[in-house]
């Protein structure tokens, strides 16, 4: 060290520059001129016959900008007297950290923040410039972690010195530190005035899966996802970003837990405003599937408004399992509105009523009466299903499936995959229903039988309500107790199964498909005509008992 050279830890600044003006030596704190720079680093003037050079490493931003100007006079501390062939070795960044620290023992003192540069990454942490270099730990850099740390290089900062030693020319600072004092003081400040139903400014603090964190002035709130917007939103980022700041409205303020929860889209329109009038029932419109369910299809058709497609409003002519089937997400479609509830914000809509409807067409080209063929597509216990051409399927009802007997069950007439003839009774488009028959392709038998009409059958079934009488043509008749053969006395075991029999009708109800028949009034009948035809054909007089016995003798074949 020169002998001259001066204590900087026992003078002033003031002095330090003062005695500066007395001599210029290794060491000395002088005010230089800026003359300008070369490729090494910034020329200045410090009196003697050659320039001062600061290096260049001492300026972060040499190749674009300079702290001062040509012409500036600045202080500098002389690092080494050249001779007159090389240019002195000056620091500009000594005399600066010099100057700085009276500032930086003041501000630790009374707590002052100070605001800094963040010159570079280091390990552990960040080089901030606050006049000297100081160490910012990264877990000071903000009050969450921070995933993007190379983004903060080059930004000016406020920070609080945390810890300093002058003679080792060590300081850390710590911007969240300050940061907490800053929002202890707003958060009183904001608690007091927060408001339901108030709209703030809010700054994005942080981005989860779940929403967004805002501090809307020392306190933060909870933007859920579901308060984003009106439209569905899958991830927060795809609408908002880390500090971005947003105008929201407290949706709930719970001065117990001091949590707020804050809604964006409350600010904008609801979307089921008026929807009656954008979408009235029968309309047709554009959409795009946003999910599908095994249920059905949502369809967006603004955004915040979407309806619903159910699985049996897809297609006409198939019947869907799954919506996936027919259509996937982000598909533009084309869908008629069915129903629409505001209250409920419910939209039910429609695919297959978008073009003509199968059963519009079927009643057009299959009207009541009509005779038409087809598949039997499956069996249900109260019918079967009949395949039309136009893709749509009508029913066969088992009460339809036959005049004469009483079916079951389908399958007892008809099979899977069997082609058929059958009549149309009913088409009805509104209900989607088409009603077959199979047995109005004959006229019904039962219209063909009178009371008083002699028939023969055969007995099915005796019971103590009567016998169960199968005739010629199918139709199924029944004869009561009291209308069995005089000396049966309506005793079951008197007629059997299979016994062929001949009776009066005594009593037909279409509507209701019965037939009752009477043994007894057919042998009484037989008696009267058979006296009668003997009676004319008798010159002298006969009992009824001759009669009788002729008449026995006759069907004998004596």
């Amino acid at each position: 060290m020169v002998e001259d050279q001066i204590d900087f830890e026992e003078m002033s600044m003031g002095e330090l520059l003062e005695e500066s003006t007395q001599k210029v030596s290794n060491g000395a704190l002088i005010q230089a001129r800026v003359l300008g720079k070369n490729s090494d680093g910034v020329l200045v003037d410090i009196g003697l016959k050659m320039e001062g050079l600061i290096p260049k490493s001492e300026f972060p931003d040499f190749e674009k900008s300079l702290p001062f100007k040509e012409g500036e006079k600045i202080p500098v501390i002389v690092r080494q007297i050249e001779g007159h062939d090389k240019n002195h070795k000056i620091s500009w960044r000594a005399a600066r950290e010099l100057s700085s620290w009276d500032r930086l023992i003041a501000a630790q003192q009374a707590g002052n923040p100070l605001e800094g540069k963040i010159v570079k990454k280091v390990k552990g942490g960040y080089l901030v410039d606050i006049g000297v270099d100081a160490f910012l730990p990264g877990s000071q850099l903000d009050l969450r972690p921070t995933h993007d740390v190379e983004a903060w290089v080059g930004q000016t900062i406020t920070v609080l010195i945390t810890e300093m030693e002058r003679a080792k020319s060590n300081v850390v600072v710590s911007r969240r530190k300050w940061l907490d004092q800053e929002r202890h003081k707003q958060r009183e400040v904001t608690l007091s005035r927060v408001t339901e139903g108030q709209v703030v400014e809010g700054t994005v603090t942080s981005l989860t899966s779940f929403g967004a964190f805002l501090d809307i002035g020392g306190v933060e709130g909870l933007l859920h996802i579901s308060d984003l917007s009106w439209k569905r939103v899958e991830k927060p980022d795809q609408m908002i970003k880390l500090k971005q700041k947003l105008l929201v409205k407290i949706l709930k303020f719970d001065q117990a837990t001091q949590r707020i929860s804050l809604g964006l889209k409350q600010l904008q329109p609801h979307p089921w405003e008026g929807i009656q009038s954008r979408y009235p029932v029968g309309q047709t419109i554009k959409g795009k599937v946003t999910s599908l369910t095994n249920f059905g299809a949502f369809v967006e058709l603004e955004p915040g408004v979407e309806g619903l497609i159910h699985v049996s409003e897809l297609s006409w002519k198939e019947r869907v399992a799954k919506p996936q089937d027919i259509l996937k997400v982000g598909e533009e479609i084309t869908v008629k509105t069915l129903l629409v509830d505001p209250s409920k914000e419910k939209l039910s809509l429609s695919l297959k009523r978008v073009g003509q409807s199968p059963w519009e067409l079927a009643k057009t080209n299959h009207p009541q009466g009509s005779r038409i063929k087809g598949k039997i597509t499956h069996l249900a216990p109260f019918g079967a299903f009949l395949l039309l051409p136009e893709g749509v399927e009508g029913l066969i009802h088992v009460s339809d499936m036959s005049w004469a007997k009483r079916i079951q069950h389908p399958s007892e007439k008809v099979t899977v995959g069997q082609e058929i003839e059958v009549m149309v009774l009913d088409v009805r488009p509104e209900a989607e229903k088409i009603s077959l028959s199979l047995r109005h392709l004959e006229k019904d038998p039962l219209t063909t039988l009178k009371s008083g009409e002699t028939v023969t059958g055969r007995v099915t079934r005796t019971g103590e309500s009567g016998a169960q009488v199968e005739l010629s043509n199918g139709i199924e008749a029944y004869v009561r107790p009291q209308e069995f053969a005089d000396g049966m006395d309506g005793r079951p075991e008197a007629l059997e199964a299979g016994q062929e029999i001949t009776a009066k009708v005594i009593r037909v109800e279409p509507r209701e498909r019965k037939v009752e028949l009477s043994i007894r009034r057919f042998d009484r009948d037989e008696e009267r005509r058979m006296l009668k035809q003997y009676v004319n054909n008798t010159q002298g007089p006969m009992t009824l008992g001759d009669v009788l016995q002729q008449a026995q003798a006759e069907n004998k074949g004596e």
